[in-house]
């Protein structure tokens, strides 16, 4: 962690061996979630902001990464898991019960959720696999229903959306081959390119 206060860096304990990639605040900053390959395999663990109250929230076979907080509830996870083969989306609650499959098939990764808890954003190739290049898209998917709604229908990669509000999305496009650019979809059907040159990799809206 990097302190704005203290203008340097602040240990987070306990220091392990290996990747422990893609940390996540909860929305109040009292806790972080973060994937941890400590026990041999990628698992989500949840700890207090200070490195205290350690525990693993996940325990099944396969990586499990990319946590994001519902920053309604700070009580709700989303992450992406390998544990049935290519990557889905699932949530669970903080201690990590309460698991739900929220995607069907295909390659699911980078869930994003609405300021409302109620939606999980997140790019989706549904149709993936050998002899079959099937587009990756941003989708959005409700909580509840699970029903979804493509957002993007463009060839190539739609990735790493991030949502600021409903029916605003910013997310990471390119065509198949060219250098990705990013995009900002002020409702469901515009888009709007925001960059132009070089690679540009995982927006992310200010707070407010």
């Amino acid at each position: 962690m990097y302190s704005l206060e203290l203008n340097r860096l602040v240990a987070f304990p306990p220091v392990q061996p290996g990747q422990q990639p893609l940390p996540a605040w909860s929305a109040d900053g009292s806790k972080i979630a973060f994937s941890s390959a400590r026990t041999g395999d990628p698992e989500i663990w949840v700890a207090d902001a200070s490195g205290g109250n350690l525990h693993r929230a996940t325990t099944f076979r396969g990586p499990d990464v990319a946590p994001t907080w519902n920053p309604r509830t700070n009580a709700q996870i989303a992450w992406v898991s390998g544990r049935t083969g290519l990557p889905q989306i699932y949530t669970m609650d903080q201690d990590g019960t309460g698991v739900q499959r929220m995607t069907d098939g295909g390659y699911a990764v980078s869930p994003s959720w609405s300021p409302n808890g109620q939606l999980l954003a997140f790019s989706w190739n549904r149709k993936y696999g050998p002899g079959d290049p099937g587009g990756v898209d941003i989708h959005v998917i409700d909580i509840a229903s699970k029903k979804y709604l493509q957002l993007t229908h463009e060839s190539g990669s739609n990735d790493y959306p991030s949502g600021r509000r409903m029916g605003v999305t910013l997310s990471l496009s390119g065509p198949s081959g060219k250098k990705p650019n990013l995009d900002h979809a002020g409702r469901w059907n515009e888009q709007h390119q925001l960059t132009t040159t070089g690679n540009n990799f995982m927006p992310n809206w200010s707070w407010k």
